[in-house]
């Protein structure tokens, strides 16, 4: 638990690090974090290839994130 809670916060540290365009919302970045922890952790903190990460993984998704990446509710 300790380590997911450390990557989490790296991740809001690097989100937060960004320009706001590229972070997304926050409502966004609620929708992903867990997605993005558990798909694409090994990219954390580089913003960029998480994205790309989670496109690649699209339907792995939850739905609250799909919806960001074009994938709209299934």
């Amino acid at each position: 638990m300790l380590l997911r809670f450390g990557k989490a916060a790296l991740l809001g540290v690097a989100l937060m690090s960004l320009p706001a365009h590229a972070q997304g919302t926050p409502e966004q970045r609620a929708a992903c974090e867990d997605d993005a922890m558990r798909l694409c952790q090994q990219f954390v903190p580089d913003i960029d290839r998480i994205k790309a990460c989670m496109a690649r993984h699209r339907a792995q998704l939850s739905p609250r994130c799909r919806v960001y990446f074009g994938g709209g509710r299934r």
